[in-house]
């Protein structure tokens, strides 16, 4: 073999070596090359908001520099302590949630919200009326059992009441010129209510609502979130769960990562839609004991849809306002200011 023969197999090595080089340089990358890689907890309840990051739990995608890892827990309470202590970077919790937490350490973010509402209120009988005020005056003297008592659901549909001036009374006996409310754990409590016939009326979010629907013979009433545009004015759902950052994951250095995980769940809430089983499949391996029947149909019933911050504000100083008029500790006491919003 002679010179330049062997002179063009070393360049085309060398040429191949770079191009392949490049090929590496071109993955998802962060910027702290040669540094320790970065750890990051995702922590989310089980429910509507683990369906959120199905498809980041099916695929396990990486970004260079950072080591991702995911945990579904039972109850939201949890995600505080999680956030507080250290434990977790990101979080996909109640809206309300994070704005108390926010409120007592400013030591997060809301960068988007990702679940717009997957509340129904379920009936053994229907509900009486064409308005939704005459609906809601029907359930005078009917007891109605909520998933939330100092969360969400509960809040919720006690401000629509009152914004529609109907009286209700908490854990008492049935009166006729009340709308009496009682509370449960879980949505698994209450459907076991409607099978033996001790609950007429309840608000649980989706899946337990196709649950109970399935199980119990009970059938959808109302769209809570459907209501909560009603009277609020406003479009686009209820902003019930959103996605929190802790700070020190939100500076420039981080800019790129952070773009990319929100990047990530938007993908991963289009693809649950059509992906129902595999997204099952790893819900269920990563932890998840409530989505046992999980279809097309019941994402459809969720609302996932990540809407940055920049565009959700509205929605959720709306949502926060309205709470906080209602009573000011659902929301740590004070509407959050500005910066409770990465707007980057």
């Amino acid at each position: 073999m002679n010179k330049k023969v062997i002179t063009s197999i070393v360049s085309i090595i060398l040429i191949c070596s770079l191009f392949s080089l490049f090929l590496i340089g071109c993955k998802d990358k962060g910027d702290n090359d040669g540094a320790d890689p970065i750890n990051v907890k995702v922590v989310v309840p089980d429910g509507s908001p683990a369906i959120t990051i199905a498809k980041l739990l099916a695929d396990k995608p990486a970004y260079d520099g950072y080591n991702l890892s995911y945990e579904i827990v039972s109850g939201a309470q949890a995600i505080g302590a999680k956030l507080s202590n250290g434990e977790a970077n990101i979080a996909i919790a109640p809206t309300n949630l994070g704005a108390t937490l926010y409120n007592k350490t400013h030591s997060i973010k809301l960068v988007a919200t990702a679940v717009q509402g997957a509340l129904y209120m379920v009936g053994k009988q229907n509900l009486v009326g064409d308005s939704t005020e005459q609906k809601l005056n029907s359930l005078k003297g009917k007891t109605v059992y909520n998933i939330g008592q100092a969360a969400t659901p509960g809040y919720t549909f006690k401000y629509i009441l009152d914004h529609y001036e109907i009286p209700y009374q908490e854990n008492a006996e049935e009166n006729a010129g009340y709308v009496n409310l009682k509370y449960v754990q879980e949505g698994s409590q209450l459907i076991g209510l409607f099978k033996t016939n001790k609950a007429e009326f309840g608000i649980l979010g989706e899946p337990a609502v196709t649950n109970a629907n399935n199980a119990t013979g009970t059938t959808t009433q109302l769209s809570i979130q459907d209501v909560w545009n009603e009277v609020t004015s406003t479009v686009g759902g209820l902003p019930q769960a959103s996605v929190f950052v802790k700070n020190d994951l939100l500076s420039e250095e981080h800019a790129d990562f952070i773009n990319w995980f929100i990047a990530k769940m938007e993908e991963s809430s289009t693809w649950v839609k059509t992906n129902t089983a595999d997204a099952l499949v790893a819900l269920q391996d990563a932890g998840s004991v409530s989505l046992k029947n999980l279809k097309s149909e019941v994402v459809e019933r969720c609302n996932i849809k990540v809407v940055k911050a920049s565009q959700a504000k509205s929605g959720v100083n709306t949502y926060l306002s309205s709470l906080y008029a209602f009573d000011p500790t659902t929301v740590g006491n004070s509407i959050p200011n500005d910066d409770f919003y990465h707007l980057g």
